[in-house]
């Protein structure tokens, strides 16, 4: 009897765990993120979306086009990890981000119209696509409730300035 209720217990012990450790996978691979950035590799937005991401823990999506002019897609879950994904896992790898919202910053100049019309269909989109890029700073600032996020941009840009860095 006593083999039965100590057989049973642990039973039970590993039904709960097992679910437990089931549920907590569940909601990291489905409720991890808030809010999506999605850009391109260009000075400005790559910037940008840098500094968000260091405050918020927010992942990012980076567009970005190789020597050969082919279109590369990059998942920064959080730095300094970077994972490629392939232009047909796109909108597979948003639904498994499952953001509540999505940023495309920078606009169809920085992601191409095509992804952008393929995430709007699914999840909430915002495009800050001003040419003011404080202006897109303070945006994003607000939205992620980052008011220091303008500042510290024009700061970070006016330090790669003088370091010999400007946005092409």
């Amino acid at each position: 009897m006593k083999k039965l209720s100590t057989l049973l217990c642990l039973v039970m012990f590993l039904s709960i765990f097992t679910f437990t450790a089931c549920s907590a996978f569940r909601r990291e691979g489905r409720t991890r993120a808030h809010t999506l950035m999605i850009t391109g590799n260009y000075m400005n937005s790559r910037l940008l979306c840098d500094l968000a991401q260091y405050r918020t823990k927010q992942p990012i999506l980076l567009f970005s086009l190789d020597a050969d002019r082919s279109q590369q897609i990059y998942y920064l879950p959080a730095p300094p990890k970077v994972e490629p994904i392939r232009n047909e896992e796109f909108v597979d790898m948003v639904s498994f981000i499952n953001p509540k919202r999505v940023v495309i910053v920078g606009g169809s100049d920085y992601v191409p119209q095509e992804y952008i019309d393929k995430v709007s269909a699914r999840f909430p989109v915002m495009i800050y696509n001003s040419d003011d890029w404080e202006q897109n700073a303070r945006m994003l600032g607000d939205l992620l409730n980052q008011r220091g996020l303008r500042k510290e941009f024009v700061d970070s840009k006016a330090r790669l300035a003088k370091s010999g860095i400007s946005n092409p």
